[in-house]
């Protein structure tokens, strides 16, 4: 699944999407998009391998955020309101948010 993301990601960069993807941890990769940015051992240097896609037209960003699951998703949801060419990704944990997302849900049907 990680590989067939990471092309996925790979072949909007080549069409010249951009691609953000922000959460606790997503640059080591706790979760599903791992090894996003690599650290060399030694220098602590991050390589992040989507930045030197060759023939990239697009831009590849991935943040580690807060765990602050109404600021985070705020920010994102308006980022990707601005931004329509940027895929914009934000990877919650599901034990944190799940009783909130629930609770969001609810109130969306409840609106409509």
């Amino acid at each position: 699944m990680v590989n067939g993301e990471h092309l996925a990601y790979g072949s909007l960069l080549l069409e010249g999407y951009d691609v953000r993807i922000s959460g606790q941890d997503v640059e080591r990769g706790t979760f599903s998009h791992r090894h996003a940015v690599v650290k060399v051992e030694d220098s602590e240097e991050e390589v992040t391998l989507l930045n030197n896609l060759e023939g990239k037209k697009g831009n590849f960003h991935v943040f580690n955020s807060l765990l602050s699951e109404y600021g985070v998703l705020g920010f994102d949801y308006g980022y990707a309101l601005a931004s329509p060419k940027t895929l914009t990704i934000w990877e919650a944990q599901f034990g944190d948010f799940s009783e909130w997302c629930a609770n969001y849900d609810r109130s969306i049907h409840f609106m409509w």
